[in-house]
């Protein structure tokens, strides 16, 4: 049977769960990929090729903004054209006027430029074993669902774009998150999941640096990353003084638009490679 992109369908979670795994030598994909399918703006595309999934690809739709994530080929099969495929089958419905980020490791970059995507700057993946210290601040405060549509609301005036439904998902599966509040407002918040500390937004580092300090400790023992914007010099200068070391980067790409969307020097930590 010839190769053909579609939408995936229930029940091929499990199948591109292993796929993922096998893509990108990490097993913990099932949880994205079921988050993925609750948000009702994310489209999950696979490409089949002989009754077997082969290649998939997620795009988080956020109205100005859309993210392109969870990109990956089965290895067997690399080398055949699947995983530009896929990506154009993914991007196929994403609106013309859309701006399209995503991050992408040096060996997929390439595919990226060729599709029209420029780098930003760099997202850079550091790992934390234990709790990151830093001096307390006034308003802060653990986060209630009551506060969602206020978090949200600060979000989109970072980010660029309303990510409401992403914020949502994250905070049901792990409610552990920090909001920073002044004058009634909200200066500054961060969630985390129980390998990973973000997103976290905020007005200073100061602020940035004690909602990840918070979170840290509310995180499970063992290795957590921190991912940011090589835009945030402040948060990555504080974590390596902190002993905090950088794994590996990504690059933020864009496609569309005449400027990046997001004020990426407020955002010290991303939620995700399919959120932002």
């Amino acid at each position: 049977m010839s190769p053909v992109c579609r939408r995936m369908r229930p029940g091929e979670e499990v199948e591109l769960t292993a796929l993922m795994g096998a893509a990108f030598g990490n097993p913990r994909f099932g949880p994205t990929i079921a988050r993925l399918s609750r948000m009702p703006n994310a489209a999950i595309h696979v490409l089949e090729a002989d009754g077997v999934l082969r290649a998939g690809a997620a795009v988080v739709d956020y109205g100005r903004v859309a993210y392109l994530g969870v990109v990956g080929t089965d290895p067997a099969v690399q080398g055949r054209g699947f995983g530009r495929r896929i990506v154009e089958a993914a991007l196929a419905p994403v609106p013309a006027d859309r701006v399209v980020l995503l991050d992408a490791s040096p060996f997929g970059a390439p595919l990226y430029e060729r599709l029209g995507f420029v780098d930003v700057d760099a997202s850079v993946v550091l790992e934390a074993t234990g709790p990151v210290e830093a001096p307390p601040v006034s308003g802060l405060a653990p986060m209630a669902e009551a506060d969602l549509p206020d978090v949200a609301a600060y979000d989109a005036a970072v980010f660029g774009a309303d990510r409401t439904t992403g914020l949502r998902e994250l905070f049901r599966e792990y409610p552990d998150g920090v909001v920073c509040r002044r004058d009634g407002r909200v200066a500054g918040y961060g969630l985390r999941h129980p390998d990973r500390v973000g997103p976290v937004l905020a007005e200073d580092q100061e602020t940035a640096a004690a909602i990840v300090a918070a979170l840290s400790v509310l995180a499970p023992a063992g290795p957590m990353t921190i991912t940011v914007p090589s835009s945030h010099v402040a948060m990555l200068h504080h974590l390596g003084r902190s002993g905090v070391p950088e794994l590996r980067r990504l690059r933020h790409m864009r496609r569309g638009g005449d400027r990046h969307p997001s004020d990426r020097g407020r955002i010290a930590a991303m939620a995700s490679f399919h959120l932002g």
